[in-house]
């Protein structure tokens, strides 16, 4: 069996090895087989496993299957007679698509772990890990990169410590080249041990105001109440003022309300009162910051001026609060028998 198979895989006619070709043609079927089988495999993995496995088996999928064919085509050249110069060039280039393939594997299971720590890290109270995540993934993927680089180059030859040693020479000129990325990184470490601010917060930076999604190694995306993306280098975000409105304990409001001008002082003073004695016996307004005072003679009205603090940063239910309060007021005013004044202007007409 074995000397036919020897016999057939050896077998030319006019010169040209057929047997070689087609053994390189089984090799390259069944390369595609096995990829098809190991995508197949790899799919259903996915679709049934839950959590880190079955992230995997779908993140896993393209590149494993990128990775039967070249080796199926490598083995498939290599088997035939030829020159070393040849053999040595497609060596290289089958180092390179490898080197790639397996950083594209490692990538995609970087990927698949840190989109699993971040699902943990969203059931968490904690929000530092929310930040830390993207961060990390960004860190292993640069580090992976590099080690790929240098593993390619050793591999080829190339003097590794030499160049590394040579770039010392020209690392100050480096340097002056990439101080922005430099100060970038820096300012993202600053952001992540200071914590000005941290994923979810809704901030005010260099006059973009919005929630920031991502704190990045080099850069900060905020989305904007216009639902658009901003992108703010870190190293400017830590040169400006950054007004975290997430942090303060409650929403200050302000409301101003005018009543006409045949309002008596008795009237007014009763006015005041029931206003300042509705916003204290509220639960959602701090009873120690209510100011409510009768401030000036307008065009049209008598003004009085509210300013009170609502216990709560949701914008949603800060509006609920205020349009309760707002009510109250309309319903004390209509009860002491006063009007709300309107811009308006008397005439006098005299004989």
């Amino acid at each position: 069996m074995n000397s036919i198979l020897s016999e057939a895989y050896s077998y030319t006619a006019g010169g040209i090895p057929l047997g070689r070709i087609a053994t390189s043609v089984l090799i390259i079927l069944a390369a595609f087989l096995i990829r098809n089988t190991l995508r197949s495999i790899l799919k259903n993995t996915g679709e049934k496993q839950l959590g880190i496995a079955g992230a995997l088996a779908r993140d896993l999928i393209k590149p494993t299957a990128f990775l039967v064919i070249i080796l199926g085509v490598y083995i498939s050249i290599i088997i035939h007679s030829l020159s070393p110069s040849t053999i040595g060039w497609i060596q290289k280039v089958f180092l390179f698509l490898l080197t790639v393939n397996v950083l594209w594997l490692l990538m995609r299971t970087i990927d698949a772990v840190a989109e699993q720590m971040a699902s943990v890290a969203d059931g968490t109270e904690s929000r530092m890990d929310d930040q830390l995540v993207p961060i990390l993934r960004k860190l292993a993927k640069f580090i992976l990169v590099a080690i790929g680089i240098i593993f390619y180059m050793q591999s080829n030859g190339y003097p590794v410590s030499g160049i590394l040693a040579g770039m010392g020479i020209g690392g100050l000129a480096m340097a002056l080249a990439a101080q922005d990325s430099i100060s970038g990184l820096f300012a993202s470490v600053v952001i992540f041990l200071d914590k000005p601010f941290m994923v979810g917060d809704f901030v005010e930076v260099n006059g973009v105001t919005g929630t920031v999604e991502e704190i990045g190694i080099r850069s900060t995306r905020v989305r904007t109440v216009e639902k658009t993306l901003v992108t703010l280098p870190n190293k400017e975000i830590m040169d400006s003022n950054i007004n975290n409105y997430s942090k303060r304990p409650m929403r200050r409001t302000s409301t101003t309300i005018g009543v006409t001008y045949d309002t008596t002082p008795e009237k007014m003073k009763e006015l005041l009162a029931q206003l300042r004695l509705m916003l204290k016996d509220d639960e959602g307004v701090d009873n120690d910051l209510v100011y409510v005072n009768f401030t000036g003679f307008g065009d049209s009205s008598l003004d009085v001026d509210m300013k009170y603090f609502i216990m709560t940063v949701d914008y949603k239910i800060w509006l609920d609060m205020k349009e309760d309060i707002n009510l109250k007021i309309m319903h004390i005013v209509c009860d002491l028998g006063l009007d709300f004044a309107f811009p308006s202007t008397t005439v006098y007409l005299t004989k």
